[in-house]
């Protein structure tokens, strides 16, 4: 077995760092939000962050050779708390409806659940082609909304895309549940 050095380890933190990074800008948002802050750019920065923060953990992580089932949960944990901390408020503002976080939260529930119960009979949980694309559209909506709120176009044209984003939402979670019903 190798002996890791201080600076091994060190290393190995970088990537933990960025997902845990999202934590903190969560509560950023959570602060901008709550005093009523109305300058984009300050949103459009943390979602920037965040998603790029997102984008680079896992390859840092594999380019290290320092990736781990718990660094993957820490990305998930920190990707999901950031997203649901955005949409929230978001919600609260009336950029959204509320059914798209809470969608977004149970999907992430399930994803969790599956990982525990079908974890300990696969290498982990099952894999979904739109739970994937979920994540990515999760950051896209944030995205949209930092930089351009409804009235603004692209924020009436995600708030008019709600219903159609929340039957992908359904799906997603569809798929797993099938998923799970296949695999047992």
């Amino acid at each position: 077995m190798k002996h890791r050095g201080r600076g091994d380890v060190m290393r190995a933190q970088i990537p933990n760092g960025l997902s845990a990074l999202r934590f903190a800008l969560a509560a950023v948002w959570i602060e901008l939000a709550a005093h009523g802050h109305h300058e984009r750019l300050a949103f459009a920065i943390v979602a920037l962050i965040a998603a790029g923060s997102d984008f680079i953990d896992g390859r840092i992580a594999r380019r290290l050779g320092v990736a781990s089932g718990s660094g993957r949960w820490l990305d998930g944990i920190a990707d999901v708390t950031f997203v649901l901390a955005a949409l929230f408020c978001e919600a609260n503002a009336g950029a959204i409806p509320f059914y798209i976080p809470i969608l977004i939260m149970l999907s992430f529930s399930q994803y969790a659940l599956d990982s525990f119960v079908i974890g300990s009979r696969a290498s982990g949980p099952l894999k979904s082609r739109l739970g994937h694309w979920g994540g990515i559209i999760n950051y896209a909506l944030v995205i949209t909304l930092a930089i351009a709120p409804p009235p603004s176009l692209p924020g009436a044209i995600v708030r008019a895309a709600a219903p159609m984003l929340a039957l992908f939402y359904v799906a997603a979670i569809s798929e797993r549940a099938w998923l799970y019903y296949r695999a047992r």
